[in-house]
């Protein structure tokens, strides 16, 4: 498991599951509703990149985020993210993520 403690980081995961699914930055631009240059800033690490689009790219992109309460685990107080090779697909369902709906 790799953790995502810079935005260079989270810009490399998007990059990474966006070509493993075959898609441009245009193709994924459009399914999440946000403009074509956000996912090149926020794929490069741009560190103002607006969080609630950033989310709604890694939903899309089928990347959940998690966070483990000190305690429980090595760095237990980090936010981690599993590989891009095991996350699920885009159109998996995740019920304790909010519906971002048309707010992306």
């Amino acid at each position: 498991m790799d953790f995502i403690d810079t935005p260079g980081r989270f810009g490399s995961l998007v990059r990474s599951r966006r070509q493993a699914l075959g898609m441009t930055q245009r193709d994924l631009a459009l399914a999440v509703n946000v403009g074509e240059r956000f996912i090149v800033d926020l794929e490069s690490g741009k560190p103002t990149c607006q969080l609630g689009k950033a989310l709604a790219v890694a939903k899309g992109l089928g990347i959940r985020l998690t966070h483990q309460t000190a305690g429980h685990g090595p760095m237990a107080d980090t936010a981690a993210v599993p590989s891009a090779d095991t996350l699920p697909g885009p159109g998996d369902a995740y019920p304790d993520l909010p519906d971002l709906g048309d707010e992306a």
